[in-house]
Order: structure tokens, then C-alpha cells, then sequence
């Protein structure tokens, strides 16, 4: 069995006490907390918690990347609780459902959020305190409104002189995590102590103690959450917290990391702007300037990345190493690594990961990290568990050496009327390459497939281009596409949006709202 998250942390912490576990910029002035501290911090909370008689509960948090969400977090999943992190995105009624649903009694709130406080006291009865993410004293009006809302300078003074809490069993649930699916009612997906020590046991590729990562991705999504955060504590890496989108450019110059999480969008936004610089050495010292000159690796997933950027990004000494997961499987499934890798795939599956394929493509997946069940959902769960398999909604194979490839969603394909199956990702993926294409998506229309398009309004600006210009443009550029496919496969009609597409908060588009209209 894998070392649960508790030994993980405390052997983490011994190993590399003298290293900055977490940086952080406060104005312009670089902060951290070593691994020795973070270990003395986590556990305060803990025994605060359990003083607090938070053992067996469940507790919610509403908070950005930070040093102390990150220590509150491991104060609750290196005990006998569970930790519930929301989207931070969503609107505050929808966040006190998730409260509700989640049956959490506790709710970390960062700073910046305070003045939710009152809000969730009064739509959460169960909720018996908050706690406001940041060092020192609480001071906000509402702070000490019905004496539920505390700093974490009280939480830890209400440990002082306890016993710690008991470490957690392999079978208890470390979290519960709300996938944000573009349609239907979120689901709180159920992992266990043992799927994520599992799931980090299984991505042990080596890295040394002290490589820079810098996060970039919401905090409360799974692929940051275990890749970033526990994977980098596990190896002693420094993890750098990147205070906003608009600064990302700026604090990868400014921290250097060796290594960072991505979405694809990030990364084909980043190429753009490098491609804009037309002369090859000064393209190459922007590339250097963007990076911070130390980026070797960039670890993307959630969406299909097209070959030809992972060839631009090698060209700059950059592997862009694709994997592919889910929230019900702790979160990876499989990866590409430094030393193990192939253009198009997602990398092989993982030591503790079966696959297998249903007859129509479906990608199935058994093993010690897929999640117990979906809380409080029971229909649901039945239908993504069956027979001992976990049904992805994904279309895939795998190839001759046992890499995996993705092609589409099941439920995203398009049946045509004369039979032929169609999966649009595959071909979103090579339009997508326009460069007058910012987003795109192909629907099937009344007379055959249409591509649903926002321009990209930079190239626009920047070429001074007027409507037909671009509409011109885009056609051009799908009549090449349509003379390599098979009939059934052409796009047949072009429609412009003023607006981008609305998306999840895992930044993927809500395609069931895209029309043809």
C-alpha cells in the first residue's frame, strides 16, 4: 500500500526542512514558507480542528492559491477529515448549495472573500465555523457575527496543549470534489485516503528537490491540486503561487520555474504571442524573457493540444507533455513523461490503471484510484461505475506501444444523416491552427457540419481587417480543410460570433449552448 498523505507530508517536511516549500509575492517582494514551517502550520490546524471536534466532518473551502489555503487543506486531509474545495468562480448562492449538498460543517474563506460570511451563516445552518485564510487577526464587520467566524490564528490557539487527531485510513474519504460539467447538476466525486496516495505513488517520475514550479491553475481543480501541489510537496519542489492570469507572463519572469501546469488555451495563447515576433533571434530572446529562461517542461491536460505547437515549444527546448484524467480518477489516468513520450498521445496509463474499450470506443478504466462513488448520488454513480469499470464519456485507442489517444466525446458526436458517425474535437483541433480562429466548434447543421467561430481579435486589431476580410479569410481556410476530408466531412457553412464562447470553469466550452442560430 502507498504511503497515505499524512506520512507523505511528515516525511516531506523532515526530508526537506531547510527548502522553501511555497512562494508567494506580496506587492513586489518575494515571500516563503519552508518545508519546517508548513509542517508546524498544518498540524496547529489540525489539532485545532480536532479540538474544534471537526474529526469525521466535512469542511468546505472558498479560496484562491495560497499559502494558507494550502496549509489549511493539509491540515484537514492529513486527519480524519474531509476537505470539500469549491470553485471559487461560481456565484455565492450557488457555492452555499454546495455547502449544503456537501453536508460541510466547516468552511475555509479567503480574505478576499470575507464577506461571504455572512452570507453562508445564514443559507448554511450546518456550518459551525469559518475561518478567514490569512495570518493574524480577523476584521471585517461580520468576523464575529454569532462567534462562528474566527482567524486561523484562533483555530490554531484552540489546538494548543491537545493531542493530535489519529492519522486517516486508506478507506477514508480525503475529499469530495464537484466536477463542473458543461450540462446537468455538478457531482461530488468521492476519494479516498488511498485513490490519491495511489494516483501520487503512480507518477513517480523523478524530479530533484528544489525544481521551481510555478502554479498557474485554480487551486480547487484535482489536475492542480495533485500534480502542483501534492506531487511537488512529495519531490521538495518550491512552489511558486502565480497571484493572477494577467501577471502570469510577468511572474514567470520573475520566478523562473523549471516546470508549470498548463491548460491547453494557456499554452496556444502564449504561442501566439511569440509568434507574432517575425525575426528569429529576437522571437527566440521573447521566448527567453516569457519563460523566465529556465522552463523545461510544461504538463497540459483537459483538452486535445494539436501536434503542431508541442513541435513549436520543442523547437524552443520546451517538452509539452500531454496526460489525460479526470476528477473520478484522482485525478490521472495516464501521462506522457520526460523520458516515456509521444506527439499526439496522452502517454501510457498508469501502474495502478487498467484500460479497456467498449464496442462503441469508450474509454473504461479500472484501479486503485478511481473514485468510491459520487456523494449523494446514487443513480448517478451506477451509471459511470458498472461492472467494475469506470465509464469516461471519452472515445480513444491505444496504439502498437501502449500509448493512449483521444478522439472525441461520446456524447459529442455528430450522426449525420447518412449514418457517418462524426467526433468534432478532431477537427476543431486542425481549424483551430488558423490564425484568425480564436475558438471554434463544429456542429452538425441542417445541410451538413458547421463551424461556429469567434475571430481572434488580436490578429484582427492588429491587421486592421473588417468583417468581410476575416469572414473571407476563415472560408479560405476551411475550403483547404474540406478538399482532404471525405464528403461527409466538409464544412459547409461558416458562422461568426461577437462574443466568445461560455465556458466552464474548467475553461472548457458549454457546447450543448452553441447553435447554428
Amino acid at each position: 500500500m502507498s504511503d497515505l498523505l499524512r506520512k507523505v507530508m511528515e516525511d516531506s517536511c523532515k526530508e526537506f526542512a531547510d527548502i522553501p516549500a511555497v512562494k508567494w509575492l506580496v506587492k513586489k517582494e518575494i515571500q516563503e514558507r519552508k518545508y519546517s514551517e508548513l509542517i508546524v502550520n498544518l498540524t496547529a490546524i489540525r489539532k485545532g480542528l480536532v479540538a474544534e471536534e471537526f474529526e469525521g466532518k466535512h469542511i468546505a473551502f472558498i479560496g484562491g492559491s495560497s499559502v494558507w489555503w494550502i496549509e489549511a487543506y493539509l491540515g484537514v486531509v492529513t486527519g480524519r477529515m474531509t476537505a470539500v474545495p469549491l470553485d471559487t468562480a461560481l456565484p455565492i448562492d450557488e457555492l452555499t448549495e454546495l455547502i449544503n449538498r456537501s453536508d460541510s460543517e466547516g468552511v475555509f474563506l479567503d480574505d478576499e472573500r470575507k464577506d461571504y460570511a455572512a452570507r453562508i451563516i445564514e443559507a448554511c445552518p450546518a456550518v459551525r465555523k469559518i475561518w478567514i485564510l490569512k495570518d493574524g487577526e480577523t476584521d471585517s464587520a461580520e468576523d464575529k457575527e454569532e462567534d462562528k467566524v474566527e482567524s486561523l490564528d484562533d483555530l490554531k490557539k484552540a489546538g494548543e496543549g491537545c493531542e493530535d487527531g489519529a492519522g486517516p485510513a486508506p478507506e477514508d474519504i480525503a475529499m469530495i470534489l464537484f466536477t463542473s460539467g458543461t450540462t446537468g447538476k455538478s457531482k461530488g466525486v468521492m476519494l479516498t485516503q488511498n485513490n490519491m496516495a495511489e494516483n501520487l505513488e503512480a507518477m513517480s517520475f523523478a524530479t530533484a528537490p528544489g525544481v521551481v514550479l510555478l502554479n498557474v491553475l485554480p487551486v480547487h481543480h484535482a489536475f492542480c491540486l495533485v500534480m502542483d501541489w501534492l506531487r511537488g510537496f512529495r519531490r521538495g519542489a518550491v512552489i511558486c503561487v502565480n497571484d493572477s492570469l494577467m501577471h502570469m507572463i510577468r511572474n514567470m519572469g520573475i520566478f523562473r520555474p523549471h516546470a508549470m501546469l498548463m491548460v491547453p488555451m494557456m499554452i496556444e495563447t502564449i504561442f501566439k504571442r511569440i509568434d507574432s515576433v517575425k525575426d528569429p533571434e529576437q522571437r527566440k530572446e521573447t521566448a527567453k524573457q516569457i519563460f523566465g529562461g529556465r522552463l523545461r517542461y510544461i504538463f497540459t491536460g483537459g483538452a486535445h493540444l494539436d501536434d503542431y505547437y508541442l513541435e513549436q515549444f520543442r523547437d524552443m527546448e520546451i517538452k509539452v507533455l500531454e496526460g489525460y484524467g479526470m476528477s473520478e480518477c484522482s485525478p490521472v489516468i495516464s501521462a506522457n513523461t520526460p523520458v516515456n513520450y509521444k506527439f499526439g498521445s496522452v502517454g501510457k496509463p498508469l501502474s495502478n490503471v487498467e484500460i479497456s474499450f467498449s464496442p462503441e470506443g469508450e474509454i473504461l478504466v479500472r484501479g486503485t484510484s478511481v473514485m468510491k462513488q459520487y456523494y449523494r448520488m446514487p443513480e448517478e454513480t451506477s451509471e459511470t461505475l458498472r461492472d467494475g469499470w469506470l465509464h469516461t464519456g471519452d472515445k480513444g485507442y491505444m496504439d502498437e506501444d501502449g500509448f493512449l489517444f483521444i478522439n472525441g466525446r461520446i456524447k459529442n458526436l455528430i450522426i449525420l444523416s447518412n449514418g457517418e458517425n462524426v467526433s468534432p474535437e478532431e477537427m476543431e483541433n486542425k481549424l483551430a491552427l488558423c490564425p484568425l480562429i480564436a475558438e471554434i466548434v463544429v456542429i452538425g447543421g441542417k445541410n451538413g457540419l458547421a463551424a461556429v467561430v469567434y475571430p481572434d481579435q488580436d490578429v484582427i486589431a492588429a491587421k486592421n481587417l473588417d468583417e468581410d476580410t476575416v469572414r473571407a479569410g476563415i472560408q479560405e481556410y476551411l475550403d483547404e480543410f474540406n478538399r482532404s476530408q471525405p464528403t461527409y466531412r466538409a464544412i459547409v457553412q461558416l458562422i461568426l460570433r461577437d462574443k466568445p464562447f461560455e465556458r466552464s470553469s474548467t475553461k472548457k466550452i458549454k457546447r450543448n449552448l452553441v447553435t447554428a442560430e
